[in-house]
């Protein structure tokens, strides 16, 4: 198991940024009887890929460039893409419920003009009057 220190050094990331990931649950960690971080290397290393797979940068990069960038900028892009499907597949239902809603209007509108036409005359249409 990896403390916070360890976890950071075996990523090449500041405590602050595998702590922020634990916080917004990126990565799954539990407090031992101590009060520190216990970060299973496994759960650690499937969201930050560890200090000898990860690609060295030169001096200028490491001063413009935040610590996981790279992967910041992949899971922005699948979250993109995941809402771009949520949204068509939205916008397929919303115009399902608009035929429907169009289906029913004109069943309602057919009917009205059923009941319309069969309103009873005469005697009986008098009758009914009275009675209200």
């Amino acid at each position: 198991m990896h403390t916070l220190a360890t976890a950071a050094k075996a990523t090449g990331l500041n405590r602050s940024t595998v702590l922020r990931a634990i916080k917004s649950g990126k990565v799954s960690a539990a407090k031992n009887e101590h009060g520190e971080w216990q970060i299973d290397p496994a759960e650690l290393h499937r969201v930050y890929p560890p200090v000898a797979d990860a690609p060295r940068r030169t001096s200028a990069e490491q001063r413009h460039a935040t610590p996981g960038q790279a992967d910041a900028v992949a899971l922005l892009e699948a979250q993109i893409a995941s809402l771009k499907d949520v949204a068509a597949l939205m916008r397929e239902q919303l115009e399902d419920v608009r035929n429907d809603r169009d289906a029913w209007r004109s069943q309602a509108e057919g009917n009205q003009r059923l009941l319309t036409a069969a309103q009873p005359r005469g005697r009986v249409w008098r009758f009914f009057r009275r009675a209200a």
